[in-house]
């Protein structure tokens, strides 16, 4: 375990940042071997998986009572069985507690892209496009509210690892922002602030780690993630042609019990801390606790 959180340390000092709906877990359909491909040969429409996550926020800010993600991947090509071109979408809702029912729905975080993914010896690298946008819910009655876009090109470089009986992967990522805009009512633009349309890059590692328990039905699983959000002093640039204004660094850890079938079933919680939530027209920073259950398919994801 020492080893483990070592490891973990090192990939967050070298670097996620802006709110992605997916920074809880690492897509990889190459590691879905269900249907083989013979080498050189195309295989259409290989796999299809998806994930989903519902929980109750412990504590936090008055915009955070309640979380849900889900999330797709359809595999559309395979090549042989070290290249794959596939499509995924995930979503983040999140609910306060504003009305009669204490479910009061204020923003949808949404991204949907491509990902091309290369097995190279025992290791995966990955090439993409992800177009991103948060958009208000029920908010014509408080005056506020704040519209996002921030597509990127994203990289991402994956490995297996094996850890104090612990197994899974590593990932180190980077995304570069090509399309940006932050439309808030009221507006604020002080420069001190987070603006995503200041937002030049981001460079990120996460760790992804399940332990069997009660083998083969029972596991325990770890996740963390960490990084920073690099911004530029202005919004009129075009990817690095302006320096470094700021930086805002974030992160993440959550762990629970794993019930392992064709799916895992997990009950766990985590915490987080994001630099901006994305949600009001001032940007915020809060660490978030949260009780959660998922389901995902680990047959093509970490």
């Amino acid at each position: 375990m020492r080893n483990m959180l070592l490891l973990f340390v090192i990939i967050g000092s070298s670097l996620h940042g802006q709110r992605f709906p997916d920074r809880w877990v690492a897509l990889n359909p190459l590691l879905d071997s269900s249907r083989r491909i013979e080498p050189g040969t195309l295989g259409w429409m290989h796999s299809l998986v998806g994930w989903g996550e519902f929980g109750g926020y412990l504590s936090g800010d008055r915009e955070h009572a309640w979380i849900q993600r889900l999330g797709a991947l359809i595999e559309l090509v395979r090549i042989g069985e070290r290249s794959s071109l596939a499509f995924a979408s995930e979503i983040e809702f999140i609910a306060n507690p504003e009305n009669d029912i204490r479910f009061n729905p204020r923003a949808v975080f949404w991204q949907e892209g491509f990902l091309f993914t290369h097995h190279v010896g025992t290791s995966y690298w990955q090439l993409g496009y992800y177009h991103r946008c948060k958009h208000d819910v029920d908010n014509l009655d408080i005056g506020r509210q704040r519209s996002l876009i921030y597509g990127s090109i994203v990289g991402k470089y994956l490995f297996p690892i094996a850890l104090a009986g612990f197994n899974g992967g590593v990932v180190a990522r980077g995304d570069l922002y090509t399309i940006r805009l932050d439309d808030r009512t009221p507006p604020s633009d002080e420069q001190h602030i987070p603006n995503v349309e200041r937002l030049l890059s981001t460079l990120g590692g996460s760790i992804h780690l399940r332990r069997p328990l009660a083998d083969p039905w029972l596991g325990f699983y770890i996740n963390a993630w960490v990084g920073t959000n690099f911004y530029s002093g202005s919004s009129k640039f075009y990817l690095f042609t302006d320096g470094i204004y700021i930086t805002r660094f974030q992160g993440g850890i959550s762990a629970g019990i794993a019930i392992t079938g064709a799916a895992n079933f997990r009950i766990g919680i985590s915490y987080e801390y994001l630099a901006d939530t994305g949600i009001n027209p001032l940007p915020e920073a809060s660490p978030l606790l949260a009780l959660t259950i998922s389901v995902l398919n680990p047959a093509a994801m970490w």
